[in-house]
């Protein structure tokens, strides 16, 4: 399978984001780019049959999608996650892994994103929040967080206007930042999956990943999304959504395994294995 395209930080000085009014100098000054990469689609899955629930296997995503199995099938319209940004463990000096909720990338090339980041440089953890409209551009951080922060995260489509609002909140340093987002006029953004996924990032123009950090067990929590068809809530909310359960592994690896929802559908966990 073709790997995803992943790419550098294009001219990004448009970027409208607006911080909480918590933001101070020092929260809000994330680090420099360096040779970011993009979340993106998944790669290297195992086919999914029609169910409530289906298992799946793919090299960079750990976590959850769901899809609509009406006819013909809904688009989704808002997704929201939140989580305790977790401290990582650096087994090589590059490593790296992103937590995020968002649209698409399941079944197609885009997604519509954002989340945290848990960057090794140099050897030493960097945490930030960002979001993306791949591939229009790649990870574009905004705000340094730390370590045990409580993060959440929204992506929301507006029919009326074709935008995308994209939100992730430190509530624990009261900082946040929205930013409103078109998908590009070259690309379709079908919003055909919600998505809620730890990943092992891209190189760029390589075709192959980062090490993945070592962030133990995360905690996917309060994992809602609606669709236009007037269905909302859990994971497991509607009976007209099936559920993907992933697994992050390839043919002779497995980088991360995904536990099962929580009763309310709201809530896995996903546990790093590999780098």
């Amino acid at each position: 399978m073709k790997l995803r395209r992943i790419l550098p930080l294009a001219a990004l000085a448009a970027v409208a984001a607006v911080f909480g009014a918590g933001a101070t100098a020092a929260a809000g000054a994330a680090s420099a780019p360096l040779g970011y990469a993009g979340a993106a689609r998944h790669t290297g899955f195992s086919p999914a049959v029609a169910g409530p629930l289906v298992n799946a296997t793919s090299r960079n995503w750990a976590g959850y999608a769901i899809t609509s199995l009406s006819s013909p099938a809904a688009t989704f319209t808002h997704v929201h996650g939140s989580w305790t940004q977790r401290p990582v463990t650096c087994p090589a000096s590059d490593a790296w892994a992103v937590f995020w909720v968002g649209f698409d990338g399941w079944t197609n090339g885009t997604v519509e994103q954002g989340g945290s980041s848990a960057r090794c440089i140099n050897g030493t953890p960097v945490y930030e929040l960002w979001w993306e409209m791949f591939p229009t551009n790649a990870i574009q951080p905004v705000l340094t967080i730390n370590a045990g922060d409580s993060v959440s995260a929204d992506v929301t489509y507006n029919a009326a206007t074709a935008q995308y609002t994209i939100t992730v909140a430190d509530a624990t340093q009261h900082t946040s930042f929205t930013t409103t987002q078109t998908c590009a006029a070259t690309l379709t953004c079908s919003r055909s999956s919600a998505d809620w996924v730890v990943e092992d990032v891209g190189r760029f123009g390589s075709g192959d990943f980062f090490p993945l950090a070592n962030y133990g067990r995360a905690l996917m929590n309060n994992s809602v999304g609606s669709d236009n068809a007037g269905h909302s809530g859990s994971m497991t909310a509607s009976s007209t959504w099936q559920r993907t359960k992933i697994q992050e592994q390839d043919t002779t690896t497995t980088y991360a395994t995904t536990g099962d929802t929580s009763t309310n559908g709201q809530n896995f966990a996903v546990t790093w294995a590999h780098q």
